[in-house]
């Protein structure tokens, strides 16, 4: 389940930006986009039942990713408000709140910068601490002040 090489991961970021395009933004006019979640929404009970099924795969990438807890808390609170906007039984209300909340976007976009200011390792610890080109790279990465989170994944 959680990844296991870069390959992995760059798969996961692939997954993750194809779920936000297809969510939130097919099709955009300036700053404004609709995506198969605004779409959907006008289909009492499919759009709740897409953006719950996008929430899901979006949060399972996150684990796989091996994201903090905290993250994996912001981005699933993210999501479940936007699903459950997507639930609400108001007409027109939940097609106005994908047009204006793009919850899977914006728990997309937190997941991918995450990913980009972790430090993967293929391997596990003691074979870091073991490579002299991680030992350099620590190195460089602590005299500069970087507190970047490093996960091994051995």
């Amino acid at each position: 389940m959680f990844a296991r090489s870069h390959l992995d991961l760059h798969g996961i970021r692939a997954s993750v930006e194809r779920t936000r395009r297809i969510s939130d933004r097919v099709v955009g006019i300036g700053p404004i986009g609709i995506g198969l979640d605004g779409v959907l929404a006008w289909i009492p009970g499919l759009g709740a039942a897409y953006s719950l099924a996008a929430a899901v795969l979006i949060m399972i990438q996150g684990v796989r990713a091996r994201a903090s807890l905290p993250t994996l808390f912001s981005m699933g609170s993210i999501l479940f408000a936007d699903t459950a906007l997507d639930a609400v039984p108001i007409p027109f209300a939940p097609a106005v709140a994908d047009v204006l909340f793009t919850g899977h976007k914006w728990a997309s976009n937190m997941l991918l910068k995450h990913m980009e200011e972790t430090l993967y390792y293929e391997g596990s610890r003691q074979e870091a601490q073991a490579d002299p080109r991680f030992r350099e790279a620590l190195a460089a990465m602590e005299q500069v002040g970087d507190r970047r989170r490093i996960v091994f994944l051995s």
